[in-house]
């Protein structure tokens, strides 16, 4: 007589494991080959200096005097370090290529997250500026922008890109300067402070101080808007003929707001580079109507955002822009030509 046996109680089947080893394998695989896709997405470090053309748009002089600039601004400024990258397009999202990319290079020191990306996709012709948690502090998203739209865009619909990269190359530069990251720092020690008040108890003041500052800060970008509508108007009554545009009427707010006062006597001149390349000494315009002339002749300068001082005698070395930086959580601009 046929007897029929059953497996034994709580042993599980050989197919069954191997099938489930199969399935373990399949899944690794799977994972593996995305993280080696990501991988070879991310094109190599740069061996020297802080320059990759991969979409082959800067001739060797114009790549050195990049490497050249930034080293020598590296030298002089421990709140920023930029790098460079061109490529003739990518896989996926663009912003999560430059965001990936600058991880994985590390731009920037270990510990600062100061490090700067300024990114261009020639076959979908975007642009980023990528910027680390440590560098927004001197340089917030929306001065991103401003040179987004004042010095890189510009540029690259002009197809004068090394062009554009220097005169970006010298913004992002020129608004990391100390008085900038001094001011940044004594906004944190304000935040914390109100932080701290908060946690012993005293909410009702911190409430008070709060909405008081944002009352505060409200009137008073009102009142400049106002002040610098008033000029406008002036101007325009006087020059009638004369069209200001959103876009002028907007830098001049920017300026305005930046530079309410003139330097202080025997403090030394700010200086910042033209549109041509070219030092200049920053000129103070007290008025939109002086303003005006010196934003029409030196756009990159008198666009509002902050110009760092010169230093003479300037050793040139050229400090590198990859420490290990990190940080890299979203920050900066986008933009297209």
């Amino acid at each position: 007589m046929l007897t029929l046996t059953s497996p034994r109680p709580g042993r599980v089947p050989r197919w069954v494991v191997l099938a489930l080893i199969a399935l373990l394998g399949a899944v690794s695989l799977v994972v593996w080959s995305a993280d080696a896709a990501r991988a070879a997405q991310v094109p190599p470090r740069p061996d020297s200096g802080a320059v990759l053309d991969q979409a082959d748009i800067l001739s060797d002089a114009d790549e050195q005097r990049l490497n050249d600039q930034i080293g020598r601004l590296n030298g002089e400024n421990d709140h920023v370090r930029v790098a460079i990258l061109t490529v003739d397009g990518v896989d996926g999202d663009f912003e999560d290529f430059t965001r990936q990319t600058a991880t994985e290079w590390g731009v920037g020191d270990a510990g600062k997250n100061n490090g700067v990306l300024i990114a261009a996709d020639m076959d979908e012709r975007e642009l980023r500026i990528e910027v680390a948690d440590g560098a927004r502090q001197v340089l917030s998203d929306d001065t991103a922008e401003v040179i987004m739209e004042d010095h890189l865009e510009p540029g690259f619909r002009d197809e004068q890109y090394a062009q554009a990269f220097t005169r970006t190359v010298d913004a992002v530069y020129g608004q990391a300067n100390p008085e900038s990251a001094a001011q940044a720092a004594a906004d944190r020690e304000r935040k914390g402070n109100i932080v701290t008040a908060v946690l012993l108890g005293i909410a009702g003041l911190v409430v008070a101080v709060v909405l008081g500052s944002l009352v505060w800060w409200r009137r008073d970008q009102k009142k400049i808007r106002e002040q610098a509508d008033r000029e406008i108007a002036r101007y325009q009554r006087e020059h009638p003929d004369e069209e200001i545009s959103d876009k002028v009427r907007k830098r001049y707010y920017t300026y305005r707001s930046n530079h309410r006062k003139p330097p202080k006597e025997g403090k030394e001149q700010p200086k910042a580079k033209d549109q041509d390349g070219v030092e200049r000494d920053v000129q103070y315009a007290s008025t939109f109507q002086s303003w005006l002339p010196l934003y029409i002749m030196y756009p990159a300068i008198y666009s509002g955002t902050n110009h760092s001082i010169a230093s003479s005698g300037s050793s040139g070395s050229a400090g590198s822009s990859f420490g290990g930086g990190g940080g890299f959580s979203g920050g900066g601009a986008s933009g297209s030509f």
